[in-house]
């Protein structure tokens, strides 16, 4: 290891050392200190990091080849501490309403965010894996943090179940591809198979048990099953960040994976990733419909959104335009989901559910600012423009069309369609519907009010002026690119 390895990984040096830092302040400071200091320290380092990952640092693989720097690991790792920063802006209201030990909360967020980093720089199986788990496993806690919420406790247990179920299924197909390749690091397995030529058996077992391991973790039907329960039951800020973080490391392990080491293989795998696109937008969208309560409802959308992007992933022959969409609806999702579900902070409710449909009546004239932050967002999400949701859209179909996926388009256009409605309809209670007598309480933070304005006006600015975060993107997907 060497001076030049260690400059490479500041900005994971520096995220872990800020986690280790608030877990000493939470157990120095009193609960009234630690309630303000806590999330000051952990922005202020995220911030810090964030600037380390534009440190110019040479383009080239460190620690003996574990570990590859490029466009692509500086795009994820700036997209993971952006939302963490907001994950951790949003919640200190709540966690100080609820009880909700602050220390272990930020620190968890941290945690996770390396293990994240970790995957998006990660150039053999081993390193990757290293962080998949490193991400994971605080999630799992993060999931159950309200100890005292049963609903809390049944999503931990039931996220923590099928995690260790699919982890083991992602490992074995390791295995397997590695009996087959004699390898572990991505490019020498690229070479290997693109040696071997036409798949042959064991080489088929890798790629399925690897597609259904990383299917669990990005929330693909039919491996979605964890999602709703999970979303619904953890409280609402940990819900905010488990929903786009996770499932922004799980597509870039999926490119690292499956566009980077099994590229040789897409002629088997991209079918089979284009008819999961549309079977997981669609049913996540159908099933979305049925839901009252908003927190189920977005939880299901998230799985919608997971095949609009697994979309994009089908399409990768279409070349670096294909990895951008992928790289650029990643970042939207972040940006609009995670806003989506802080929105409903504003809420006093018991435990951790949602507000319903109901509960949201008259929000827009209780809460004007939060209530419109909300309607961006949900306009956003649905895809209509001038949102950064409508270009992260446009941008996935142009590779789908030049892959040759026409039907894969259309399905996306009609599925768009089909998220208006239930979407849309959060918006109708919020402005056309007047409060009824029981209504829950609401409440505000600072923070969370900052965090909301800011996110949502990035969300309209960047739908007016996308490019700089297109061209960045299309740059980060060349190292992708054979």
């Amino acid at each position: 290891m060497t001076g030049a390895d260690i400059a490479a990984v500041y900005p994971e040096i520096i995220v872990t050392v800020v986690a280790m830092i608030v877990l000493v302040a939470d157990a120095v400071l009193d609960r009234r200190r630690a309630a303000f200091a806590l999330p000051i320290i952990t922005i202020a380092g995220l911030v810090v990091a964030l600037a380390a990952v534009f440190n110019v640092v040479p383009a080239a693989q460190y620690f003996r080849g574990f570990v590859t720097i490029d466009a692509f690991t500086s795009f994820f790792r700036a997209v993971f501490i952006v939302l963490a920063i907001f994950a951790a802006a949003v919640s200190p209201a709540y966690l100080a309403r609820r009880g909700v030990p602050a220390g272990e909360y930020y620190a968890i967020i941290c945690f996770s965010t390396v293990g994240a980093m970790t995957i998006a720089l990660s150039s053999d199986l081993i390193t990757l894996f290293i962080g998949l788990e490193t991400m994971t496993i605080p999630i799992y806690v993060l999931a159950g943090i309200q100890r005292t919420d049963r609903f809390a406790n049944e999503a931990a247990i039931k996220y923590f179940l099928l995690g260790a179920f699919s982890s083991a299924l992602l490992l074995y197909g390791f295995v397997w591809l590695y009996g087959v390749t004699k390898a572990t690091d991505f490019a020498t397995i690229a070479n290997v198979l693109a040696a071997q030529g036409i798949a042959n058996a064991p080489t088929i077992v890798a790629l399925a048990l690897i597609t259904v391991g990383l299917g669990f973790k990005a929330a693909i039907v039919p491996f979605h099953q964890w999602t709703p329960d999970a979303y619904d039951g953890a409280a609402t800020p940990a819900t905010a960040f488990m929903s786009v973080g996770p499932k922004a490391a799980a597509f870039a392990a999926i490119l690292r994976v499956l566009v980077g080491a099994l590229g040789p293989l897409s002629v088997d795998w991209s079918a089979v990733l284009a008819i999961l696109a549309a079977v997981t937008m669609t049913g996540g969208n159908i099933v979305a419909l049925a839901q009252t309560n908003t927190k189920r409802m977005l939880a299901y959308s998230s799985i919608a959104h997971t095949g609009y992007i697994l979309a994009a992933v089908a399409a990768a022959k279409a070349g670096p335009s294909a990895g951008a969409a992928v790289l650029f609806y990643v970042f939207a999702y972040g940006l609009m989901n995670l806003g989506a579900f802080a929105c409903l902070l504003y809420f006093d409710l018991e435990g951790t559910r949602g507000a319903s449909l109901d509960e949201l009546n008259g929000f827009g004239r209780r809460q004007p600012l939060g209530a419109l932050a909300f309607a961006i967002f949900l306009v956003s999400l649905t895809g209509i423009p001038p949102t950064i949701g409508f270009v992260a859209k446009f941008v996935v179909i142009q590779p789908v069309l030049d892959a040759g996926l026409a039907w894969l388009a259309v399905v996306i256009a009609l599925n768009a369609v089909l998220a208006a409605f239930y979407y849309l309809r959060v918006v109708v209670h919020m402005y056309m519907y007047d409060a009824e007598e029981k209504v829950p309480r609401l409440v505000t933070g600072r923070t969370l009010s900052v965090s909301l304005g800011v996110a949502s006006f990035a969300v309209v600015l960047l739908g007016i002026l996308p490019n700089s975060i297109y061209q960045w993107a299309l740059e980060a997907a060349q190292p992708l690119v054979r």
